[in-house]
């Protein structure tokens, strides 16, 4: 989620303790730190944009990460402030990073939250990155003039409504698309719409073909935007997998789409990942290109409309 959305849910976490807010509370330090803490890896693009990528809601956002940010941020406020209780610096620090993992993971990028058992980022999507409606709905709370007890009760109690009526809107879609699709469907992937707040994007694999749309959460009517025939696995697509950019792109994305094109002078696989199309393009997509032997010569990854490209 946005850093303003982190913050307000950092913010209601602390204000639970009683305290009154201040910037000089060792409370309201380690739970605001703690809600921030997994966003700090972004200090990975001085690596480059494929370390970001692979490192952003990966070792950041797991469990034992969020364990060490706490760790890191308790003993620097207690280098700062000996008089505070270090044991309780440490609780509200994790109870801050913890928000913020399991409201990555309900949006749609996920998280990874069992690195490194598994690298794979995980995601029950039911918020948006931004979501301005809830945003709104949270901010909102602090025109009342309220005790923070109160103003934090509001804000969670918001936050936890919000996502249960979106999980139960993404349900409804969910059994409105495989009754559309004749049950023909293998796997079906539902998440907020990139444009639109009570909109919901969809991914659906059936024998023959993946379908690509959009659906409204009160008239349920699909509207498809792309449907792309299956294909068959070839050697050069699996050594595409073996690839840095390709292995990459596996853990990154549950849906994803190989296209082969092959000529005299060299071959080229290029990936899509099915998640995210707008304005009639996929936004994150990898060519890489084979030269002599099949062997991988030079790899791009493209981004929201930028290249870059990828050592293979």
């Amino acid at each position: 989620m946005d850093t303003m959305a982190h913050a307000l849910i950092g913010f209601a976490i602390a204000g639970l303790s009683g305290h009154q807010p201040s910037l000089s509370d060792p409370v309201y330090i380690a739970t605001a730190l703690g809600a921030q803490a997994p966003d700090f890896d972004i200090i990975a693009q001085v690596r480059g944009n494929l370390a970001y990528l692979r490192q952003h809601r990966s070792f950041s956002h797991s469990v034992p990460g969020i364990v060490l940010w706490s760790v890191l941020i308790s003993v620097g406020i207690y280098l700062i402030m000996p008089h505070a209780n270090y044991i309780q610096l440490f609780g509200w620090s994790l109870a801050g990073s913890f928000s913020h993992i399991i409201t990555d993971y309900f949006n749609t990028h996920g998280a990874a939250l069992f690195w490194p058992f598994k690298r794979e980022r995980k995601s029950f999507p039911l918020l948006k990155v931004f979501d301005p409606l809830l945003l709104l709905m949270m901010s909102g709370t602090f025109l009342f003039h309220l005790p923070v007890k109160q103003i934090a009760g509001f804000i969670l109690s918001i936050l936890f409504m919000y996502t249960g009526l979106r999980y139960v809107l993404r349900v409804n879609i969910t059994r409105h698309l495989l009754s559309s699709f004749n049950h023909s469907v293998d796997r079906i992937w539902v998440m907020p719409s990139l444009k639109r707040v009570f909109y919901w994007d969809f991914v659906i694999e059936t024998k023959t073909d993946f379908i690509v749309g959009e659906i409204a959460s009160l008239l349920p009517q699909p509207k498809i935007r792309a449907t792309l025939p299956r294909q068959a696995f070839t050697p050069i697509t699996i050594k595409a997998c073996e690839t840095r950019l390709g292995d990459f792109f596996r853990t990154f994305s549950p849906f994803l789409y190989f296209e082969n094109d092959e000529d005299v002078a060299s071959k080229k696989v290029r990936i899509y990942d099915l998640r995210y199309f707008l304005n009639q393009q996929f936004l994150h997509s990898a060519t890489i290109i084979f030269g002599d032997n099949d062997q991988p010569c030079a790899s791009f990854i493209h981004s929201s409309g930028r290249t870059v490209r990828i050592p293979c």
